[in-house]
C-alpha cells in the first residue's frame, strides 16, 4: 500500500479529526489541518499538476518550500499525480540547490509562494 493510499484510507475513517498540526515556535498557537482539508488541498495540486505539466516518462517534481502546514498536504499533492517529490531546502546554498536540480533533472519545480523572491539559476 503506497503512503497516499494509506493516508485516504485514514482519511476515509477520520476525515474531521486532526492530521497535521504545526507549530511554528513563534509564541502563537500551533496550526491544525483535519484530514479533509490535507486531501481536498493535496487532490487540488494533483489536478492542477495533471492539467499544466507535460509529463513524460519518469515523474519527478522538486518542491522548494519551508517546512510548514502545507507541506504534507503538498507532498501527497506531488504523490497522488502520481510523481516522485525531490526536496529542495531554501536555505542550502543556491549552488547546492543548483547542482541537485541539475542532478535530478528536474523539469517541474514547485516554489512555495513566500520564496518567490529567491533567485535561482538553474
Amino acid at each position: 500500500m503506497t503512503l497516499q493510499e494509506l493516508v485516504h484510507q485514514a482519511a476515509s475513517l477520520y476525515l474531521d479529526k486532526i492530521a497535521v498540526c504545526f507549530d511554528e515556535c513563534n509564541n502563537q498557537p500551533p496550526v491544525y489541518y483535519t484530514y479533509k482539508t490535507v486531501i481536498n488541498a493535496a487532490s487540488e495540486l494533483s489536478d492542477f499538476l495533471l492539467l499544466h505539466c507535460d509529463f513524460e516518462g519518469i515523474r519527478e517534481i522538486g518542491l522548494y518550500c519551508q517546512p510548514g502546514i502545507n507541506l504534507p498536504s503538498w507532498i501527497l499533492g506531488i504523490l497522488q499525480v502520481p510523481a516522485a517529490y525531490a526536496p529542495i531546502d531554501p536555505d542550502s546554498p543556491p549552488s547546492l540547490s543548483t547542482h541537485f536540480m541539475k542532478k535530478c533533472n528536474l523539469k517541474y519545480i514547485l516554489v512555495e509562494k513566500k520564496q518567490i523572491n529567491v533567485s535561482l539559476c538553474v
